[in-house]
């Protein structure tokens, strides 16, 4: 016998309350079902085992049509007749006499009647009222079923492999978003399980479908975790060890998917014999689905972990204070790989990755750290923190000369840099970031690079030259890559703001001889890196890195009505540009919860235009708040917006 008893997770950032919830539910329910002893179940037993022992003894009597269908849905047909068969052939014959013939035939009637009378009084028990009975399907039985449970054991055992996975999985996703997941993997695992046994006519009860979507969600993100096991065989061999959870967790799930297969050729139609593994497969799937797709969207990156940071109210910092006291012992390498392995199990630890790279510098080794601030330090500038990047970001290039960065993110710290007066920095970093700027870097990150790195006083030659290698370039910028190459250097710095105007929201000169070319479109989804619009009836792409600057604002229109007007800028209102290019979306036009999610339709508009300015890096106008909705600035007419916000007279 092997069992699991714990793993190295053993800590979280909030208390699990809605594991905890789910627990004490199934609990409550056990002991409020306990309350109230039912017998019902054991006398229809004790009754079909009568009428069994009669029947053999009386083989020749007629079976009521009844409790033969009740029969032959619990065992198999040819089994049923090969034992009519045996006994009719082997046991007593008919009596001559008919009154003692119709005294039996009414004896074994009365034993079928009592069994049907039990059997439609177990259909008003919790079990067949709040169960899953596939043959009689419930929508409402997809949710209750979960909190239902035939023994302590079988109560005990859910909640014990709940307990070691829930905890750890709702830290990560959230609470509703967890309590949401468990409850679809239990609906979805009886689910599969009716539609495998759609005539099974008894009920499905436990949470074991919903815990092993847990376990499998708990595959999928924590992979690596070792888990801990108690092994016994015997009464000599028993002991502990440790496993990863990738190899201990597949081999759990190919063994309940050898025991369904097993179950159906041993009792087809039974339902897996009391246990049902079915539920468990399925279960275990989609939570190792829904695992996925939060992996690949980066949901709980773009989503969850900055929700979570602000409300945390159980701060455990175990694991850094064991390798500080490690490396106090004279063992910095070991402490070193302590604090590595914690980030493979919380890679967003701001104060683990912190803790890793002030440790790694302290002894000479700051390199290995790299990886794990880049990942902090880029969350922090798409999250426009800038606190956490003036701390550590200089420090960070000074100590890996070499150091190479992504030119988005580089882009990013540079205006972060340069908009708290750092411009030295801003200077440096956006000379490291040259050195990867090529022919896959997005043009709109390029663009950025060379107008940032001009106001600076850089040299852009170099990567203007490769922007002017993009053969599909629009004429216009072209253009304005040719004038800034041709630009002096010191001329461009000698016209660096004061520090009073660094600070102040981005100002949009008018223009009186721009004009706006304006495409009205509907949005109709967003994956976080691609827009699809609808324009006059066809459907379009629009990637979010093309847009240069994003517009929002209030407009009041005729009748008084307010409007939220977004304009995605092609051409930046400060570009050479005779004519704007404008993707223009109208609150009035969609509904911003299917793209973004949430209940609230102003929390989604502001979710999903924090998104679409995060991703495309784009200048943010009238400023950075108000275009986030913090709060949204509003205008008297749409004139009024044009000219202060697009800065068209």
């Amino acid at each position: 016998m092997i069992l699991p008893y714990g793993h190295e997770n053993t800590t979280v950032r909030r208390l699990p309350w809605v594991t905890f919830t789910l627990m004490g539910l199934c609990v409550a329910v056990f002991f409020l079902v306990s309350v109230f002893p039912d017998d019902r179940g054991e006398r229809a037993t004790e009754d079909l085992g009568q009428f069994f022992q009669y029947l053999t003894l009386h083989p020749y009597l007629e079976i009521d049509p009844e409790i033969e269908r009740f029969i032959l849905r619990h065992v198999p047909e040819e089994e049923f007749r090969a034992f009519l068969e045996f006994s009719r052939e082997t046991g007593p014959r008919k009596p001559s006499s008919p009154r003692r013939l119709a005294a039996e035939q009414a004896e074994l009637d009365e034993i079928v009647s009592r069994i049907m009378a039990s059997l439609d009084e177990i259909k008003n028990t919790p079990m067949f009222r709040y169960g899953l009975v596939p043959a009689d399907f419930k929508p409402h039985a997809l949710i209750t079923y979960q909190f239902l449970h035939g023994g302590l054991l079988h109560l005990l055992g859910n909640l014990f492999f709940l307990f070691l996975a829930g905890p750890f999985i709702e830290d990560v996703w959230g609470r509703p978003l967890f309590a949401g997941f468990y409850l679809a993997a239990g609906a979805l695992s009886a689910v599969m399980f009716a539609v495998r046994y759609p005539e099974l006519d008894v009920p499905l009860i436990g949470a074991s479908g919903a815990v092993a979507g847990v376990m499998g969600a708990f595959l999928v993100r924590f992979w690596r975790t070792k888990i801990r096991f108690w092994y016994w065989f015997g009464l000599i061999f028993t002991g502990t060890f440790m496993a990863p959870a990738w190899l201990m967790l597949p081999l759990w799930f190919l063994r309940e998917l050898v025991f369904a297969q097993a179950m159906d050729v041993a009792a087809p139609e039974s339902g897996g014999g009391g246990v049902a593994h079915w539920a468990h497969v399925w279960g275990f799937g989609f939570g190792c689905l829904a695992a996925v797709i939060m992996a690949h969207w980066r949901i709980e990156e773009r989503f969850i972990h900055h929700s979570i940071e602000s409300k945390i109210t159980l701060v455990d910092n175990t694991a850094i204070e064991r390798a500080m006291d490690t490396a106090a012992e004279g063992k910095p390498d070991q402490a070193i790989r302590m604090l590595t392995s914690e980030l493979a199990r919380q890679p967003d630890s701001v104060d683990t990755a912190v803790a890793l790279w002030n440790l790694s510098v302290e002894h000479g080794s700051p390199r290995e750290a790299i990886p794990h601030m880049l990942r902090v330090l880029g969350d922090a500038a798409r999250a426009g923190e800038p606190d956490l990047i003036q701390a550590h970001w200089q420090d960070m290039m000074n100590m890996v000369p070499d150091l190479e960065i992504d030119p988005a993110l580089g882009v990013r710290v540079a205006e972060i840099m340069h908009g708290v007066e750092q411009f030295d920095v801003a200077r440096q970093t956006l000379e490291t970031a040259a050195r990867s700027i090529g022919a896959a870097t997005p043009e709109g990150v390029a663009f950025r690079w060379v107008r940032l790195a001009s106001s600076l006083g850089l040299p852009t030659a170099g990567v203007v030259d490769r922007l002017l290698l993009h053969a599909d370039l629009p004429s216009d910028a072209r253009e304005e890559l040719h004038t800034l190459r041709r630009q002096p250097a010191e001329s461009i710095q000698a016209d660096q703001p004061a520090a009073e105007e660094a600070a102040a929201p981005v100002a949009v000169p008018l223009a009186d001889d721009h004009d706006l070319q304006i495409m009205e479109a509907t949005p109709e989804s967003f994956d976080g890196h691609t827009l699809n619009i609808r324009v006059k009836g066809e459907v379009r792409r629009l990637v979010l890195e093309r847009v240069e600057a994003v517009g929002v604002g209030g407009v009041r229109m005729d009748g008084g009505r307010q409007v939220l007007v977004v304009d995605l800028m092609l051409d930046a209102p400060w570009s050479d540009r005779h004519s704007l290019r404008i993707v223009r979306l109208m609150s009035t036009g969609f509904d911003p919860r299917k793209l973004a999610g949430g209940d609230s339709p102003m929390e989604a508009f502001r979710s999903l235009l924090g998104q679409m300015i995060d991703m495309s890096g784009a200048a943010a106008l009238p400023d950075p708040e108000s275009a986030r909705g913090r709060p949204f600035r509003s205008f008297g007419s749409l004139d009024e917006y044009q000219r202060e916000v697009l800065g068209v007279a």
